[in-house]
């Protein structure tokens, strides 16, 4: 088989591609529901989940039903902006809704429900036509992107546009037209802008949302940041893409996904059966994953499906998950502590209990104290970015009723440090894994010492630039009780900065704050600073 015959990315796809491709699981017809209903929706899932073939089902399925939902699909993509470092705020917003602008008048049109001399969009520029309009909004943004990579100044940077006007023209074309709403699928919609233009495009979405437009946007776990504008417990909705390796049909479906991309390949699945289902098994729930290594194990057998098990579990994917430290510098520490927690502390441990007692349980899932460092737990944010692991679950109970959040870990990293990964996979998916059999590891682990405070001082001036407004902020604008902002106030600690360059052992010198409390503050106060740590 030539590895060109399968697809890992969905926008190497048709529309036709994607419905003659698509595997529907029960969660995959709620999300899509979901993408084509009403409500704000913020699909977030690690990279080669299926967030952006869930975007285009959807899509498809709306332009199938036009006729009779009247609901025109407007898919976004910003995976090619090349606005990724510019220092005018300004020229991204008007890169960004001139770009969405465009694209809704272009399937408009398409559907026949914007007429080339309607006016619908008249008030986006100055009752010029919309064929101008379009044109102008397309050579505006592309103008913009040959600003930054030139490292020039374009020829004008204003757009002319602002959310208001669009939703007004978006209503104005569903009176005249005849149509109930406008969907915005918007895919890539955060991860390759720094974070704070992600905190500007998530202000934009809220402000974008009306009674005829709604906003789907595709993100990835952490690498996103909302901002302080965007909620997301009011602002949208939140659904994490993933496939459950505990559900009875989930082999069957991802030997589907397979099949449907190259039917050829079902006389071998079905001859190496235990094979491909390691190799299914390794790729907990991720397509891209899963199409990636049978095709690097072409032709499918025992001995190929063995090395391409090592070569990715035990390198590909850490080096993938290293290489973030290029594009987010300010979080290369954590960065760099998530990788080494897992190789070293986390993985070891799993084997060495498997060997010792022979665990029946088969332990793939470990569990962190809620009140573990604040940089632990962005680092566990990353690695789930990356795919290596996987949230399962937020207030689970562990021993002696503490809480915390559990972590599924990824199965191919579990088994590639083995001799034989096939087996080991085969092995654990066998029986017995269960969600409520963890490793443990409290709130302060000794494994986080090197990473559990911020040390702002060592950092280098790019860095203190980037939190110098974050630094500055009062105990009154953290999220913390009225009682903590009280004690840090009586020691002085009256603004973040101040809060970092202390202690915990500082923090219980208060009267009522202890070790939890310390914590707990010193977390809110890092949490404060750390999305802003890559700009």
């Amino acid at each position: 088989m030539s590895k060109n015959e399968l697809h890992f990315r969905t926008e190497d796809l048709t529309l036709e591609d994607v419905d003659k491709y698509f595997v529907e699981t029960e969660f995959d017809r709620h999300t899509i529901d979901a993408l084509k209903s009403k409500k704000t929706v913020v699909l977030q899932g690690a990279r080669g989940v299926g967030k952006s073939f869930l975007l285009k089902v959807a899509q498809k399925e709306m332009n199938e039903d036009f006729s009779n939902s009247k609901t025109l699909a407007v898919y976004v993509t910003f995976n090619t902006t090349g606005l990724l470092q510019t220092s005018d705020p300004e020229r991204f917003k008007h890169w960004m809704l001139a770009k969405v602008c465009n694209r809704i008048i272009r399937e408009a049109r398409k559907k026949g429900v914007l007429q080339s001399k309607s006016s619908v969009f008249a008030t986006l520029s100055s009752d010029a036509d919309d064929d101008a309009i379009a044109s102008r909004l397309e050579t505006l943004y592309k103008s913009l992107e040959d600003a930054w990579k030139n490292d020039s100044a374009p020829v004008e940077a204003d757009s002319g546009i602002d959310p208001e006007m669009i939703k007004d023209a978006v209503e104005d074309l569903c009176d005249q037209a005849g149509a109930s709403r406008i969907v915005l699928l918007i895919d890539e919609a955060a991860h390759v802008f720094i974070p704070a233009q992600q905190r500007q495009f998530f202000t934009v979405m809220r402000d974008l949302r009306s009674p005829y437009l709604s906003v789907k946007a595709a993100v990835y776990p952490g690498v996103t940041y909302f901002g302080d504008s965007f909620q997301m417990s009011h602002d949208a909705e939140l659904i994490n893409v993933s496939r459950d390796i505990l559900d009875p049909g989930y082999l069957t479906s991802m030997r589907e996904i397979v099949i449907r991309q190259a039917p050829d390949l079902e006389p071998t699945i079905n001859r190496y059966g235990a094979v491909f289902d390691a190799v299914a098994f390794a790729s907990s729930g991720n397509p891209r994953n899963l199409l990636r290594t049978v095709s690097d194990a072409s032709p499918l057998n025992s001995n190929n499906a063995q090395r391409v098990l090592k070569e990715y579990y035990r390198d590909a994917i850490w080096s993938e998950h290293s290489s973030l430290g290029d594009r987010y510098v300010g979080h290369r520490a954590v960065i760099d502590w998530g990788r080494e927690f897992l190789q070293q502390e986390v993985i070891p441990l799993l084997r060495k209990k498997q060997r010792q007692t022979g665990d029946p349980d088969k332990r793939v899932f470990l569990w962190i104290h809620r009140d573990a460092p604040a940089a632990v737990k962005e680092a566990l944010r990353l690695l789930c970015y990356s795919g290596i692991l996987h949230e399962a679950g937020t207030g689970v109970v562990a021993t002696r009723g503490l809480t915390g959040a559990r972590y599924m870990l990824n199965i191919g990293t579990r088994v590639g440090p083995e001799a034989d990964p096939v087996s080991a996979a085969n092995w654990l998916r066998g029986s017995s894994i269960s969600i409520k059999r963890f490793v443990e590891f409290g709130a302060n682990h000794e494994a986080y010492e090197s990473i559990a405070k911020l040390d702002v001082e060592k950092m280098d001036e790019v860095r203190q630039e980037f939190i110098k407004s974050q630094l500055d902020r009062t105990v009154d604008q953290l999220d913390m009780t009225a009682f903590a902002r009280k004690k840090l106030k009586e020691l002085g600690f009256d603004t973040v900065g101040k809060i970092l360059a202390a202690s915990e052992t500082d923090l219980q010198e208060a009267k009522y704050v202890g070790t939890v409390r310390s914590r707990q503050m010193m977390n809110i106060a890092t949490a404060a600073v750390m999305e802003y740590l890559s700009g």
